[in-house]
């Protein structure tokens, strides 16, 4: 028969008498193991759960994939945009891009070069009037199903007076709700129930451009705008589903901000204002 020592090592007893404390001994020792290692256990998974989770500021401007932990969020105010999930108070990257975050929206959102735009609630959208019916309208923009607009979703808008919206109209829009199982659900006014440039778009032209560059003709950071501002008087709508809209009093001069806009995510900022000064000086009347 063998006993456990004092170091836990297997010695022969001299005698049967100690068969039950041996057992007993025996039994404790591997409830002792089975212990270490469940605590062992839990101490890798809280520490694979942990990895990348932080703060999310020492991730903006970085690279992430599907899967990888940003941070987690600690400022209520703090919104997440396309690209990101909340699963509990972890936020997890849910495609592929760029980490970029705006301190006047308090937004993060992934930037990257899909080519299908996803509706995500309070997105600002550019759509086109596909259908009329009596109190709403159809709407593309752009996503794979088209959305629902509320003929009573304008500002100061009744059963007495609707808009008057025709097929083909251009509208810049807010999405309200946007969910998988269900159509999106479009509104032409602010969280203040005020139209605040939101309606129809009379007038102007209307093109398309990608995902990533009207993300950035959103942000604060962007330059682009101000330098053909300071060139060029205009009106510019630009919904994050890839379309911008852009009046001025010329043709010409729209035709200048439209190529400008969509040249400029292959010229560097000191190469815009030149470009800007040689169309204006091509378009003049010889």
């Amino acid at each position: 028969m063998y006993v456990l020592d004092n170091n836990n090592n297997a010695r022969r007893s001299s005698g049967g008498s100690g068969r039950s404390s041996t057992i007993i001994m025996l039994r404790i020792n591997r409830c002792d193991q089975q212990q270490k290692r469940e605590v062992e256990r839990k101490k890798e998974i809280v520490a694979a759960d942990s990895v990348g989770v932080g703060d999310m500021n020492t991730k903006i401007d970085q690279f992430v994939v599907p899967g990888d932990a940003i941070g987690q969020i600690d400022d209520l105010k703090v919104r997440i945009g396309p690209g990101l999930l909340q699963n509990k108070d972890q936020v997890v990257a849910s495609k592929a891009g760029v980490l970029r975050f705006s301190k006047f929206h308090k937004f993060y959102w992934i930037e990257n070069e899909q080519k299908r735009y996803v509706p995500q609630a309070e997105d600002m959208v550019i759509g086109i009037i596909l259908e009329k019916h009596p109190e709403s309208f159809k709407v593309d923009i752009g996503s794979s199903s088209p959305a629902m607009l509320s003929a009573y979703s304008f500002e100061g808008a009744t059963k007495s007076n609707k808009p008057l919206l025709s097929i083909g109209n251009l509208v810049y829009c807010r999405v309200l709700v946007a969910n998988k199982d269900m159509e999106p659900e479009l509104v032409c006014v602010s969280i203040r129930n005020k139209a605040e440039g939101f309606g129809q778009l009379i007038g102007g032209y209307m093109f398309n451009c990608s995902l990533g560059l009207s993300h950035y003709l959103l942000s604060e950071d962007c330059s682009i705008l101000k330098i053909v501002g300071t060139h060029i008087p205009y009106e510019i709508a630009v919904g994050v589903n890839g379309r911008v809209w852009v009046n001025s009093a010329s043709n010409q001069n729209t035709i200048i901000t439209t190529n400008t806009i969509l040249n400029s995510q292959y010229m560097p900022d000191d190469q815009i204002e030149s470009f800007i000064i040689k169309s204006l000086a091509a378009s003049q009347p010889v």
